[in-house]
């Protein structure tokens, strides 16, 4: 005898992929009052029968309601409509609101005038390289770059959204040095790191499409997939990095084809992955069919890191890096290495966005690159970073991974009683902006925790008071920090 439906989703007027188009019906009705708390669904069979759609499709769009807080399955009892609580994943839904707190929400390069600390402050909030050395990096770039009218009427022009070959070239060779083996028709020139995972999900991943992240993730990644109403799937991590098991069960249940991640000096954790768990992250993006998009852009600070994931199979893993943190974030050039069949796609992505990357600021990036002082901005940044960890870590109560000696941050765990959004409201009013953890989880938990910036100020004189401040905000209990009223 046919199962009688409890319900029966009305599609005609949505379109899209028929899983998602299921999972946004089951909301609507949700929202509407049509399906109450504690309902029980249908049988993935019976409702597949009903639709005209495969029982595959009906497993996906349950998963993704799953995914969403809408439901919750027991194996033996099945799927059920889930009371509504504070907790319910609303980030999830496209266009939705983030869930972190307003004072540490972050801009696309750690930045933006919602998180610029007040005049006066001293600012640990943002990830900034040393100031001291920008105009010293970028000057030799600049020197003789009108004395050829005809190459510069040639780089003033309209250029190609894949860029010239000679600027190709030149991201090919900067590649290199962290251990990727690139042609130039590998490399598409991009604007920044944040441009180039802009135009990489551009071309992986379509509206309603999901995205793999670490639980504790850049928050820029965030505003991107909002940007392009991609949604996130958070997935456990440890103490090195995303877990392959993990990472497995998360791409078969949410159906997602893309991870995004940052093996090397990871933020907000600091965490370098070793050279097994990238072999194991490798061999799982190959079982489960997915494109890794890997974020080196702090991987000119370690020491000697293990291979990148793009080296270890190019065509599974998408590396992208810049010159903002190592040579100066107003250069704005990054590059993006891409399997072949994946780089028409991410220039067709720069045109739709940018239509090219400025020449000009290429060939700045190009001559930098080639005599060498690219990379000795980079030395300089690295041991100025290594100097402030060394103040963050005599001053504080800091445990960083093996491998963060020259990070831009350290990752504070707060004693116990302390919330990340009181403990950095309590720092701010004392003078000091320092980034709550909330701010780098999906859904707007707190992980205990808060980011200190340790190269944006001025000085290492203005860092020890900053941290010194930090240091006996810590010795206090939180109800001692608070003012009484």
């Amino acid at each position: 005898m046919p199962e009688r439906l409890t319900w029966t989703p009305d599609l005609t007027a949505r379109s899209g992929a028929r899983y998602r188009a299921i999972a946004d019906a089951l909301a609507g009705d949700i929202d509407s009052g049509r399906l109450p708390a504690g309902t029980r669904l249908p049988t993935h069979r019976a409702l597949a029968r009903a639709l005209d759609v495969t029982v595959g499709t009906v497993t996906r769009a349950y998963g993704e309601a799953e995914r969403r807080g809408l439901v919750e399955a027991t194996v033996g009892r099945g799927t059920f409509v889930r009371a509504a609580t504070p907790e319910a994943a609303d980030w999830t839904r496209p266009g939705a609101p983030p869930t972190t707190d307003p004072d540490s929400a972050l801009c696309l390069e750690d930045c933006g005038t919602e998180n610029v600390a007040p005049q006066g402050q001293i600012d640990l909030s943002v990830n900034y390289p040393a100031r001291a050395f920008l105009a010293g990096a970028l000057q030799p770039g600049l020197v003789g770059l009108d004395a050829d009218a005809g190459r510069l009427t040639a780089l003033a022009g309209y250029q190609p959204s894949v860029g010239r070959p000679e600027h190709r070239a030149a991201g090919a060779r900067w590649v290199a040095r962290f251990g990727l083996d690139a042609r130039a028709r590998d490399i598409v020139p991009v604007h920044g790191t944040q441009g180039g995972l802009t135009a990489v999900l551009h071309a992986l991943d379509r509206p309603g499409d999901l995205l793999l992240v670490e639980e504790l993730t850049w928050p820029g990644v965030h505003y991107i997939a909002r940007q392009h109403g991609i949604r996130l799937v958070t997935v456990a991590s440890d103490a090195q990095g995303m877990r392959p098991d993990a990472l497995a069960e998360a791409a078969r249940r949410s159906g997602a084809r893309t991870a995004y991640l940052v093996p090397t000096l990871h933020n907000p954790s600091n965490v370098t992955m070793p050279d097994a768990r990238r072999d194991a992250l490798i061999e799982t993006a190959r079982a489960e069919n997915l494109t890794l998009v890997e974020d080196d852009i702090y991987g000119f600070l370690a020491d000697s890191p293990p291979a990148p994931l793009a080296a270890r199979d190019p065509d599974r893993a998408v590396y992208v890096t810049s010159l903002s943190k190592c040579v100066a974030p107003g250069l704005r050039v990054g590059f993006v290495k891409a399997p072949e069949w994946l780089v028409p796609r991410i220039a067709q992505a720069v045109a739709a966005d940018t239509l090219m990357v400025s020449a000009l600021l290429l060939e700045i990036a190009m001559k930098l690159i080639d005599v060498g002082h690219a990379q000795a901005a980079a030395d300089a940044q690295r041991r100025e970073a290594a100097a402030r960890q060394q103040i963050a870590r005599r001053l504080l109560p800091v445990r960083e991974p093996e491998g963060a000696e020259a990070s831009f941050h350290v990752w504070l765990q707060l004693p116990e009683g302390w919330r990340a959004s009181s403990f950095t409201a309590e720092a701010r009013a004392r003078g000091v902006a320092v980034t709550s953890g909330t701010a780098f989880r999906a859904d707007g938990g707190d992980p205990g925790a808060v980011r200190l910036c340790l190269s944006a100020v001025p000085d290492r004189a203005q860092l020890e008071t900053g941290l010194g401040i930090i240091a006996d905000l810590l010795e206090r209990r939180p109800e001692a920090a608070m003012p009484m009223v």
